[in-house]
């Protein structure tokens, strides 16, 4: 068996109802969870900590017991000021991913996608986004987030120059790579840079600690496999790894990144492909 494959799949952290506020969106949360394999009811009927819930204007990851819900929305709040100004050409991930003035914007392989924040600010600045996310439950949001935005005229060139979501494990996509690697297309295909953004090392409870990222490490856990994805990731891409981490946490490997380019609580670590 190839070393690659005894990795964390996936599993969810915590049991998930899919739910509906109003019976206008139960005809489409029962078609959601039947192809979950989770069970559907209303909202207020739900005895699980955690619900996909459809409301009457987006779909959202709720945590019934601490009250909190999140949503993607590509068109209004923080990300829409993101595509407005154009993402900010001088932030530090446009640096560590090689955006430069008067260069074509490399092509993007975010493999964690989670909830898309670090891949619409990449397809802001230009670059043609394709987004591995392997947890059904948030692959929900993202889609539901795509459908809201597709209306919007900007985000309809994000669309046209490429923002592709993948529902699957990002080992498996990319070992796909490697069984064909004798293939043209299989070559052709390969991204110019692989974007790791794992789950942050759990920290003590604070206020610090932001609702989504609080609901994301219930739903998920700890990723547990990204030694694993990093070695192959650096075989796949054609210029470069960027791994982002917080300031002052250790690498995810002993190999030493090429460079590292800092924010105010941001570190990302650019491993170079040589070629």
């Amino acid at each position: 068996m190839n070393k690659y494959y005894n990795c964390k799949m996936n599993k969810l952290n915590t049991p998930v109802s899919v739910t509906y506020a109003s019976e206008l969106k139960k005809v489409e949360a029962q078609a959601v969870a039947e192809k979950l394999g989770l069970p559907c009811l209303q909202v207020s009927e739900s005895h699980t900590a955690l619900n996909l819930n459809f409301t009457d204007d987006f779909v959202e990851l709720r945590d019934s017991e601490k009250n909190i819900a999140i949503h993607i929305d590509f068109i209004s709040g923080e990300l829409a000021h993101r595509q407005q100004y154009g993402g900010g050409k001088g932030q530090a991930i446009a640096k560590a991913i090689g955006i430069k003035q008067g260069i074509e914007p490399p092509t993007v392989l975010d493999a964690t996608a989670g909830l898309a924040k670090d891949a619409f600010v990449l397809a802001c600045l230009g670059c043609p986004m394709t987004l591995l996310e392997r947890s059904p439950v948030i692959v929900e949001l993202i889609r539901d987030a795509i459908r809201r935005a597709s209306d919007d005229e900007q985000f309809q060139l994000i669309l046209d120059n490429g923002f592709d979501l993948i529902e699957q494990s990002s080992i498996d996509y990319l070992l796909s790579f490697l069984s064909n690697e004798d293939s043209d297309n299989t070559e052709d295909a390969r991204p110019d840079v692989i974007y790791l953004d794992p789950m942050y090392p759990e920290r003590k409870k604070s206020a610090s600690v932001k609702k989504n990222m609080q609901l994301l490490q219930n739903l998920l856990g700890k990723d547990e496999d990204t030694q694993a994805l990093l070695d192959i990731a650096l075989k796949i891409a054609r210029k470069r790894v960027v791994v982002k981490r917080p300031k002052g946490a250790e690498s995810l490997s002993a190999l030493k990144p090429g460079y590292q380019v800092a924010s105010k609580k941001t570190r990302y670590d650019i491993y170079l492909v040589p070629g």
